[in-house]
């Protein structure tokens, strides 16, 4: 676990890594890059930032490594660590085999189909929705462009180069900043104001990104005819005129690629709005790039540009090409004929973006990671572990206080030499401990010593999901319960798509959705959690694990199995929030004991009113019930490639796309009673972890369900101790 986490290398390590600097990858502004090997065969990129001595270089080192050494994303580039020393600031990256896009952009030798050319626009959008919207602090790019998009092996796309990002709040609106940033044709028009901006300057450059995409050529080239030399002008007054078919032709799209070229083309028009609160956010972006959503027609973005020129200053230059960062002068954009448009650029001298002393920098970022606790730093910030908060089969829970005043929950493992709990211990540290969601809760650190196993996370003040779906007491709103459910759906979503590897829970339930003091949602408790390669199609497992209830029908069978039974037990959640109840309740009339199947008869029968009435549900929420218990029943389906995957059930829910009509995901039930292994009692609470035996849902007349569940005695990763 220590090694996942930006590492702090000597100048001698790398001096040795990459062969006395011998391998250069590439230079430029910010300095030189070079191919490393480590003794492991690990392949890295080395960006030695040039004048280690130059102010600006520790703010662009400090920016690299405060953002993208806390994140993790498929489709971000991954910082294996750094260098601060006196003769050498350096910053080291994973290697991309194929280097930065705009190579196969800008160069006719190195060509991409459009196909991929497509996903690699919707894996950068994904990245970038990934850094504004679902990390626990929004972050900003600023710098959005061909140069900073790498390209794995496999031309997998990871943004890059975040010399110039800034972290902040996600609740606020606007940033104040003094100074410009970002590339000149890239950067958003308020950039070079002294006026707030927000996130959506990231879009801006998106969609100037994605006309190079679509186009396969710089958006300024004054070696073209006059009226094609800044292409995004050009491709508006195409489709204005509705003649993207002269675009088609003259960028060389094939006939196959067309629908593609022209959703990609409108996205970018949307996407370079001149005013910022008409851009979409990146998370809509990709959507629409993936044909989720449709894509409304868009306006005019440089209608501003289409007068008179009211000013510019003087440059160096008759021409500035766009691929230049500058921090004084000014930016135009130069015509045969005429200035196209002219934008001032600050002086950067009051910048107060990192400000950060870097020893102190440096002490946060080693806190960053998941802090390996002594047992005495433990007891002394809970208290002597007085104060409890829970307790279940894996151990107690206690609340805690760190010295910096940060709450926590410390999770004590019971049963030290316990080799499951040390399976359970190595589960939630390998995945929880690698990622970082906003709906994931968070790890802060761990401790292993030989007589204390625990686990610290960020203390959620409003405990468990479970708490106000199962108490009259504690209710939530519809509305607040379907935020939730969609939150809940990201983060699995995150688990299952947007990591490195793919993560499977295989505990989903309402007792493992914890709610922050906001009742934002975060998925906890990885003790089952298994990490695997995001190409395989199924892991083999020999043991059940997950609790019953929830757990899906494959996770008790002798067969390989999917992150699909991740989609299963939250459609069983799904059901529970439907319900404001647990999905067996026995005290209820024989037909709505098992909540599940009386839905779906109610569904297939026209008679949801029936169940509004049942669960409570006011008349305004019947839209949103019904859409929750659609998709409850398609997560269900008891064949799992039936069952969406997880980023679909968010667009679903979010009401981006139709929800098909749900088959009945009960019919293997319905049709007789099922054979199975005897239960060994007649009901088994759906909120218990079980690792052995047979789990039976029973009505009064029979079984309606039964699970057999595996001996976990062959299991092979980690142990399925209950957690309640």
């Amino acid at each position: 676990m220590e090694r996942e986490k930006p590492i702090r290398f000597t100048d001698q390590q790398l001096r040795i890594a990459t062969d006395n600097y011998s391998n250069l990858l590439g230079s430029g502004g910010f300095g030189t890059v070079y191919k490393g090997i480590f003794t492991n065969g690990t392949m890295v990129a080395v960006k030695v930032l040039r004048g280690s001595s130059d102010k600006k270089i520790e703010e662009q080192f400090m920016a690299e490594v405060g953002t993208i050494g806390r994140i993790h994303h498929f489709n971000l580039v991954r910082l294996y660590g750094f260098c601060f020393e006196k003769n050498l600031i350096a910053l080291v990256y994973e290697y991309m085999g194929n280097g930065s896009l705009d190579k196969y952009l800008f160069h006719e030798r190195k060509t991409l189909g459009y196909e991929k050319l497509h996903e690699i626009a919707v894996g950068t959008a994904r990245g970038i929705a990934y850094l504004h919207e679902e990390c626990r602090q929004r972050i900003i790019h600023y710098d959005i462009k061909p140069g900073n998009i790498l390209l794995d092996r496999n031309f997998n796309p990871k943004v890059a180069d975040f010399g110039l990002a800034k972290l902040c709040n996600k609740d606020n609106t606007h940033i104040t900043m003094t100074g410009g940033r970002g590339t000149p044709g890239y950067a958003a028009p308020e950039l070079w104001m002294p006026f707030p901006i927000t996130h959506k300057c990231d879009v801006y450059s998106f969609g100037m990104l994605l006309f190079e995409i679509i186009g396969r050529r710089r958006n300024l080239d004054i070696k073209r005819a006059e009226s094609q030399e800044w292409f995004p002008i050009w491709v508006w007054k195409r489709f204005d005129t509705a003649q993207l078919g002269e675009l088609i032709i003259v960028c060389g799209i094939e006939e196959k690629s067309k629908e593609i070229a022209e959703r990609m083309i409108k996205i970018a028009l949307w996407c370079v709005q001149y005013r910022p609160e008409l851009r979409p956010i990146m998370s809509v972006v990709v959507k629409m790039l993936e044909g989720s959503l449709e894509v409304p027609e868009p306006g005019n973005p440089f209608q501003h540009l289409m007068g008179a020129v009211t000013f510019a200053h003087p440059v160096q230059d008759s021409q500035t090409y766009n691929t230049t960062t500058t921090s004084s002068g000014s930016f135009v954009m130069v015509t045969n004929s005429s200035i196209i448009c002219a934008t001032p650029i600050m002086r950067n001298s009051n910048m107060h973006f990192l400000t950060l002393a870097m020893d102190k920098f440096l002490s946060n970022m080693e806190r960053e990671k998941p802090i390996r606790f002594t047992s005495e730093q433990l007891r002394i910030a809970a208290d002597n572990y007085s104060s409890l908060l829970g307790s279940g089969g894996f151990g107690e829970v206690y609340k805690g206080n760190l010295s910096d005043g940060i709450n926590v929950a410390v999770k004590v493992l019971r049963g030290n030499s316990d080799k499951r709990i040390e399976e359970q211990f190595m589960a939630e540290v390998g995945t929880i401990g690698k990622v970082h969601h906003f709906n994931l809760v968070q790890l802060i650190g761990f401790c292993f010593e030989r007589d204390l196993r625990a686990l610290v996370y960020e203390y959620m003040e409003n405990g468990s999901l479970d708490r106000y779906l199962f108490h009259e007491k504690k209710t939530l709103g519809y509305e607040k319960l379907y935020e939730i459910a969609v939150g809940i759906a990201r983060g699995i979503a995150y688990l299952h798509e947007d990591c490195k590897q793919r993560i499977i829970h295989y505990d989903i339930k309402p007792g493992n959705i914890l709610l922050d003091r906001n009742f934002n949602p975060k998925v906890a408790d990885f003790g089952l959690a298994k990490l695997c390669n995001r190409d395989n199609t199924h892991i083999t497992m020999t043991g059940g694990r997950g609790t019953p209830g929830y757990a899906a029908p494959e996770l008790w069978m002798p067969f390989p199995v999917t992150h699909k039974c991740d989609v299963y037990s939250y459609g069983m959640l799904l059901f529970e929030i439907v319900g404001r109840r647990r999905n067996v309740d026995t005290n209820l009339p024989e037909s709505q004991e098992w909540f599940p199947v009386w839905v779906w008869k109610r569904f297939d029968a026209g008679e949801l009113v029936e169940l509004r009435m049942a669960c409570g549900i006011e008349e305004r929420h019947h839209k949103m019930a019904e859409r929750m218990v659609k998709v409850a029943l398609l997560c269900v389906q008891y064949r799992p490639d039936s069952r969406p995957i997880m980023s679909d059930v968010v667009k679903m829910l979010e009401g981006s796309v139709e929800i098909s009509k749900p088959m009945n995901p009960f019919q293997h039930m319905m049709d007789g009673t099922i054979p199975g292994h005897s239960a060994q009692a007649s009901q088994t609470d759906a909120n218990t972890s079980v690792n052995s035996g047979s789990s039976a849902t029973v009505t009064q007349p029979g079984i309606v369900y039964d699970n057999p569940m595996m001996r976990n005695d062959d299991i092979e990763w980690t142990s399925t101790i209950a957690d309640e």
